[in-house]
């Protein structure tokens, strides 16, 4: 299991306080849950990643942390940045805000064909990773193009010095086992399925009658969410990460407190 970050800036209608996070993450260490998955764009006001980098302060070497890269905020708005450039700089803040001089899994985060066919881009992050500043780079797919069956990124992934791949899995959303999981696995490629609850939908918490705040992800594109807890209603968390756990290496999840860690680091451990 690696712990997702991204609901801690608030994506469920939640803000946590960096003694509530630093709590949680103080959590995962007595556990054993090393292994921490956080992005460039967790947080605009205040970037997760330097909530974590705090938290994890003298004790960073105990944990493994994957980050991203591919998006800035201006004017308080998130926009797509892959080029050279603009990467080298999120680089930059990446490790001053995670207070570390390497960061073990490094994702193109999300991005477009267009964006990805940058030979000079993964020039410079493969020297980075000769350097030691990067241990692997990664390719965190974007779901529209899995579910549109565009295979390029994939398909070009080893000739960019990709190891590991994320990908969006769940019982909700299959389209990752036509051909993106079977590729890794044929590529000695490392397979990791986020969102295995489909952002808790699939939790067995939520009724078709639920009303979600404002702020809330799931409340802003309310067809879909009501979509997946009309066709799922009887699923429970335990059965939707047994599923989705046969089929990849590792799972990234998210869980908002100590209850929830222990829960999916036990289901998914065992």
């Amino acid at each position: 299991m690696w712990l997702g970050t991204e609901l801690y800036s608030g994506s469920f209608g939640k803000k946590y306080t960096f003694k509530e996070f630093k709590t949680l993450i103080d959590f995962c260490s007595e556990i054993g849950l090393y292994k921490i998955d956080t992005a460039e764009c967790y947080g605009n006001y205040f970037p997760i990643e330097k909530m974590l980098g705090d938290a994890l302060y003298k004790k960073r070497a105990n944990f493994i942390l994957a980050t991203k890269f591919g998006h800035i905020y201006t004017n308080k708005k998130k926009i797509e940045k892959f080029n050279l450039k603009s990467v080298q700089k999120q680089l930059e803040n990446s490790l001053r805000n995670l207070r570390t001089d390497y960061i073990d899994i490094y994702y193109f985060h999300s991005g477009e064909n267009h964006e990805f066919d940058n030979d000079e881009l993964w020039s410079f992050l493969n020297k980075m990773k000769k350097k030691g500043i990067l241990k692997e780079l990664g390719l965190s797919l974007k779901h529209s193009l899995v579910i549109g069956n565009d295979y390029n990124q994939l398909n070009k992934s080893k000739d960019f010095g990709i190891t590991t791949v994320q990908t969006v899995l769940n019982k909700y959303s299959q389209h990752s086992l036509d051909y993106v999981i079977p590729f890794c696995k044929k590529n000695n490629i490392k397979i990791l399925g986020r969102m295995p609850l489909a952002k808790g939908l699939l939790s067995g918490k939520y009724s078709i009658h639920h009303k979600f705040s404002d702020s809330d992800d799931r409340s802003i594109n309310y067809p879909l969410t009501k979509k997946i807890l009309s066709t799922h209603k009887d699923v429970d968390y335990r059965e939707a990460l047994v599923w989705s756990k046969q089929f990849v290496d590792e799972i990234v999840i998210g869980s908002k407190n100590k209850k929830q860690i222990m829960e999916n680091f036990s289901q998914i451990n065992l």
